[in-house]
């Protein structure tokens, strides 16, 4: 009988000479994969004393010169329960829906999380290459959790996410004594709309001053060879 191939992962785009977006497809058997929940564990183990155990269907990496410099995880709205949905009083598309009056149904929602960087610079660059990735992907809105430190990385590249309300550790019960500290610095639920933070950081030239080269644009990608 023959194996089933193992997923490999994937380059998404080249960001300058010498950094690249990364792919992880869920699969216990991908290094990348591994490395990377393990980026997310011990960033979120040194900064808040938590300890994720739970991450995202697929993962994504920021790598530079063969070291991983931050990690995101991304899920869309149409699989299933959103992990934020805990927060919320209402499904995701009917508070964004409250917030905006505009008609949203799950199809076009994703939920990111699981966002870890080494440093601040780090994570915005990984800010700008989700972006222009999700733009691009077919959805319309992302939703996140976002610390005061996350959001300020928002507002110095001139985005402004749409407040849905507070992350209540409660909402989750037992499973908030995962979380360490994370809660003590009162998270918000946030809504995006991608077409309009695209736009912005196209206007702003950033995606030409990151020199950033989508491969998810060509017919093909290429399998990841720089983190994995």
């Amino acid at each position: 009988m023959s194996q089933t191939p193992v997923p490999q992962a994937r380059q998404l785009a080249r960001l300058g000479d010498d950094a690249a977006l990364l792919h992880a497809p869920q699969h216990p058997d991908c290094t990348l994969r591994s490395r990377l929940e393990s980026f997310v564990h011990d960033c979120f183990a040194d900064t808040y004393g938590a300890n994720v155990r739970q991450f995202m269907p697929e993962l994504l990496g920021l790598c530079q010169q063969g070291t991983l410099q931050a990690g995101v995880g991304i899920r869309g709205g149409a699989s299933g329960p959103l992990f934020l949905e805990h927060y919320l009083d209402q499904p995701v598309c009917d508070a964004i829906r409250q917030h905006t009056d505009l008609p949203v149904n799950r199809e076009q929602v994703v939920e990111v999380g699981n966002l870890a960087a080494l440093a601040p610079g780090a994570g915005r660059l990984l800010i700008i290459a989700l972006t222009h990735y999700l733009a691009t992907s077919g959805y319309t809105w992302v939703v996140f959790t976002g610390t005061p430190m996350l959001l300020n990385s928002f507002q110095r590249l001139t985005l402004s996410p749409i407040d849905l309300g507070p992350a209540d550790p409660v909402r989750l019960g037992e499973a908030r004594l995962e979380w360490g500290s994370y809660y003590a610095t009162r998270p918000r639920v946030m809504a995006g709309y991608i077409p309009e933070g695209f736009n912005q950081l196209q206007r702003r030239g950033l995606f030409e001053r990151m020199r950033y080269q989508p491969d998810y644009l060509q017919t093909g990608l290429e399998i990841a060879h720089d983190c994995a």
